[in-house]
């Protein structure tokens, strides 16, 4: 049974038109929302950042920070790849132990379904769904398509532009560039359907079906959300494996079916949980039927490891955004204490909530609990979270009476704002462009606050999200021509093995300037142990200089006993200090001493 969440005073002065929350706190609206409120100009946007600027407020990852990445992008590579997962080598690389799958779970559900069901109960299944099909084509005689039909399509048409962008070309085709007699004059391309390329034409159909999703009546909407909300299937795949410190993984992929891109389209503005924080609908919707799907493996974890059971959500692209709900949504539901829910991890995930942060802080969690790492240049992250033009905030609110009363949209003109930390990764520069913001070089950053906890450094970080988030703008990097593509900058800054081997580039970078430095501290710990420096040159040249009367010939033996036993007793310190091996310490006074011997022989 599912649990309301409840907070005192979280859900103060909310009422409804439709299925839109208004709130009338200014204090209960998004943070992002408040950036700049006081400034009739737009506030944040006057805050102006350069490279120095920027840099200040960034914070390089350590080294056990990046490993621990690392490992959890190697993770969300292999949910692409669930099937040719081998848990010899998930346990080999990274100790981990495969547990389950969306893909196992599905096959022992249609199994034990098939096992469960006579099979003159199937045929009988067959014959009336064949019966009521036959029925439904007899009263459509006019061939109208249903609502829900015309919805996958739509999904269909996105999910075919999605795999195949390598030849499509931005508005007008290649023929079109190459005529000088295209109309211009008013900031238009009119090109002849018989000459228009036919991915430009399948990119123009999802356009088109896009629009009509959004402005698509309740019951198709309902109907989709009915389809997503599902325990039988799953808009993402995902997998789940255990570590030895009772620690389960769920790991989620992104976009790559059809359901997926159903929950993709369906981006409008709902209550999440019952709470006045708004989410996208279409994800949340997918996020409830993968709650229940996964829910007996938190409980079974839980009854295995008691206390000492913690959980980490990660994933890709939409699957990160889906973990963020699913880790959640444990929470609210009172199925997991705050303390067993370790931070969720995205890589290139879209921003989903208005008022995210805010929530973080209703239940008790920091905002170090959300880490989303994007990649410089991903359009995904900025895709709900860039600058909408007026024009297209105002065809929302036309079509979609949900987005009338969205704060994001009518504060700041973006639908869903960033939500905890942001991490920003900066691959090599032969692999992808260095952002003009950025320092130069591979890199992971956080993107904090500056030390002094006050309302102007918050308004300076959110500032900063939104400038890094519309450089570049979504819009800007689709004029490109050659963003699309499979060597397009679209696939090639969002894949997910992009995140992987970029981390593992800045590991490899860092662990070269760990190395290099302690070579020059090695290098800077023997000169100062062997450069002559005063008395003490007499025990490394072997003669007690100012102490040997050359024209008698005599050695003070007394001044090299003297000076050699200061000189050992410095440098038993130093290695003390230093920690070195036990055999530099043996051998080193050995080598001193016989070298000694050896040049008061030779003044015999």
């Amino acid at each position: 049974m599912r649990k309301k969440g409840s907070f005192d005073g979280f859900n103060e002065e909310v009422r409804k038109e439709g299925d839109v929350a208004m709130v009338n706190d200014e204090e209960e609206e998004c943070d992002v929302c408040r950036v700049g409120d006081d400034d009739d100009e737009g506030g944040g946007k006057e805050i102006k950042f350069d490279r120095d600027s920027f840099s200040r407020l960034l914070r390089r990852a350590s080294l056990a920070e990046a490993k621990m990445y690392e490992k959890m992008s190697y993770l969300g590579n292999l949910a692409y790849c669930i099937p040719d997962i081998k848990p010899e080598n998930l346990l080999k690389r990274h100790g981990l132990y495969f547990v389950t799958s969306s893909i196992e779970r599905r096959e022992m559900a249609m199994r034990t379904e098939k096992n469960h069901v006579p099979p003159e109960d199937q045929e009988a299944e067959s014959t009336i769904a064949k019966d009521e099909l036959e029925g439904n084509e007899q009263e459509d005689a006019g061939y109208r398509i249903s609502a829900s039909s015309a919805y996958q399509i739509a999904a269909s048409a996105a999910s075919y532009l999605h795999l195949h962008t390598k030849s499509i070309l931005p508005l007008n085709s290649s023929k079109a560039d190459a005529s000088e007699d295209s109309c211009e004059g008013d900031d238009k391309t009119i090109e002849p359907i018989n000459t228009m390329n036919p991915d430009v034409a399948s990119f123009m159909a999802t356009t088109d079906s896009m629009t009509a999703v959004v402005a698509a009546k309740e019951e198709v909407k309902q109907a989709v959300a009915d389809d997503l909300n599902s325990t039988r299937s799953s808009p993402c795949e995902w997998f789940i494996s255990d570590d030895n410190q009772g620690t389960r993984f769920f790991v989620i992929q992104g976009s790559e079916t059809l359901a997926s891109w159903q929950a993709n389209l369906l981006f409008e503005p709902v209550l999440f949980e019952g709470l006045d924080v708004l989410v996208h609908r279409g994800i949340y919707e997918a996020a409830k039927g993968m709650y229940e799907q996964m829910l007996p493996e938190v409980r079974a974890h839980l009854k295995s490891h008691g206390r000492g059971a913690t959980f980490r959500f990660t994933g890709h692209s939409l699957g990160g955004s889906l973990s963020l709900l699913l880790n959640l949504m444990l929470k609210i539901r009172g199925e997991v204490p705050a303390s067993s829910l370790l931070p969720v991890i995205t890589f290139g995930a879209p921003s989903i909530m208005c008022g995210g942060d805010r929530l973080l802080r209703k239940l008790g969690l920091p905002r170090s609990h959300v880490q989303a790492i994007t990649m410089h240049r991903d359009i995904v992250p900025r895709a709900f979270s860039c600058n909408y033009p007026n024009h297209v905030a105002e065809l929302l609110k036309a079509i979609n009476a949900n987005f009338r009363n969205h704060p994001c949209l009518n504060n700041q003109k973006l639908l869903y704002a960033p939500m905890g930390e942001l991490l920003i990764l900066q691959p090599d520069e032969k692999f992808s462009p260095h952002h003009h913001l950025l320092p130069s070089g591979s890199g992971l950053y956080f993107l904090n606050c500056p030390l002094s906890d006050t309302s102007d450094a918050e308004k300076q970080l959110r500032t900063a999200q939104i400038v890094f988030l519309n450089s570049p703008h979504p819009l800007e990097i689709l004029r490109d021509r050659s963003a699309y593509g499979s060597e397009g900058t679209i696939q090639r800054d969002h894949d997910m093995n992009s995140y992987f081997k970029s981390i593992r580039n800045v590991i490899r970078l860092e662990l070269n300037r760990i190395r290099k430095a302690r070579r020059q501290h090695r290098r800077k710990f023997w000169l100062s142990i062997l450069s002559p420096s005063g008395n003490d040159a007499s025990i490394l040249v072997g003669r007690p200089v100012g102490s040997m009367n050359m024209a008698q010939n005599q050695f003070n033996f007394a001044g090299i006993l003297q000076t050699g036993g200061e000189s050992l007793k410095r440098f038993g310190r130093l290695v003390a200090s230093q920690h070195m091996h036990l055999l530099v310490v043996l051998l080193f006074p050995a080598r001193v001493l016989l070298f000694g011997a050896y040049s008061t022989i030779n003044y015999y």
